[in-house]
């Protein structure tokens, strides 16, 4: 896959499984593509130790949240299938309207970091948490996942989306993005722009320092696997 940030989440909650296969595109393209194809080609997949299989839960779209998403078939067909995989309990099938199916879409720092793992990848640094905002200097955190991008590792952050746009804090807006570059830092006003992928995209934030403490969950670094 040429451009990894193009894999699209829609209007889902699968954020968490979506930075998990951007970091699988960015690192190894066969392998993204050929676990996408044995999933939707053969019902199974497997890359390293990680295996996937393809519930009719998640096939059925005329029933599902896909429609209603607006996700491409594709990354709707390994995210659902990549968050069903996470979950011990709770099935993951789309339903949304089911409390029970949205509960099972949250996304944990635990469910990436074990699927990270399985695919074969390791970390670099980790400090995310789930619940609590770091609220650490704000120039050394940035300047991590800047150097760390700049060393082809890949930053995985947590947000909570409160930091660009307006709104209550809360837990259900927290969100997995890859922080991609584009550091600009004012020192005199106290506010920095950088840009992430999400959502198909490349987002451009511009938040002040207070913002981005208030609503940086910390990252989990993800080393280059080609790196010696």
């Amino acid at each position: 896959m040429n451009n990894p940030a193009l894999i699209d989440q829609g209007y889902t909650n699968l954020c968490g499984m979506a930075v998990c296969a951007m970091t699988l595109a960015r690192y190894n393209p066969e392998g993204y593509k050929e676990l996408i194809i044995n999933l939707i080609d053969s019902g199974s997949a497997q890359l390293n130790n990680y295996r996937l299989k393809m519930k009719n839960r998640i096939i059925d779209t005329a029933v599902n949240f896909f429609a209603e998403a607006v996700i491409p078939y594709s990354d709707w067909i390994l995210l659902a299938s990549m968050r069903n995989k996470s979950n011990f309990f709770l099935p993951y099938g789309g339903r949304m309207s089911k409390l029970y199916e949205r509960m099972s879409g949250s996304n944990f720092p635990a469910d990436v970091r074990r699927t990270l793992r399985k695919m074969g990848f390791e970390k670099d640094f980790d400090n995310m948490n789930g619940f609590w905002p770091i609220r650490k200097d704000v120039p050394s955190s940035i300047a991590r996942l800047d150097s760390a991008f700049k060393n082809n590792k890949t930053p995985i952050i947590l947000i909570n989306t409160k930091m660009y746009g307006k709104g209550t804090f809360s837990i259900t807006s927290n969100h997995f993005a890859i922080y991609n570059g584009g550091l600009s830092i004012d020192e005199k006003n106290q506010k920095l722009t950088f840009s992430i992928w999400t959502f198909g995209y490349v987002k451009t934030i511009s938040c002040s320092f207070d913002a981005f403490r208030q609503n940086y969950f910390g990252c989990i670094v993800v080393k280059d696997p080609s790196a010696k």
